[in-house]
């Protein structure tokens, strides 16, 4: 699964519906086309402090990175792997 910033985020959150990741993606070469694409979903973007603006996007990205020692990353919550 991947985390995904929206409006659920106003709620609190339980135990039972966390996001918890293990699985995280090093996303610095591609942070501004991040940006970029997002900026096509107009209807999904608006001004801090939405969950889903431009401001909050990279403040996640720069987050997950410096919890796994990169500049930008993706976190993800591995359910099932198939070797």
């Amino acid at each position: 699964m991947i985390e995904t910033l929206s409006e659920t985020e106003f709620a609190p959150s339980t135990k039972e519906n966390s996001f918890i990741p293990n699985v995280f993606v090093d996303i610095s070469d591609f942070m501004d086309k991040k940006l970029k694409i997002m900026k096509v979903y107009e209807s999904e973007m608006a001004e801090h402090p939405f969950p889903r603006s431009e401001r909050n996007i990279k403040a996640l990205a720069t987050f997950r990175g410096a919890t796994v020692g990169c500049e930008f990353a993706e976190s993800f919550m591995l359910l099932k792997e198939i070797l």
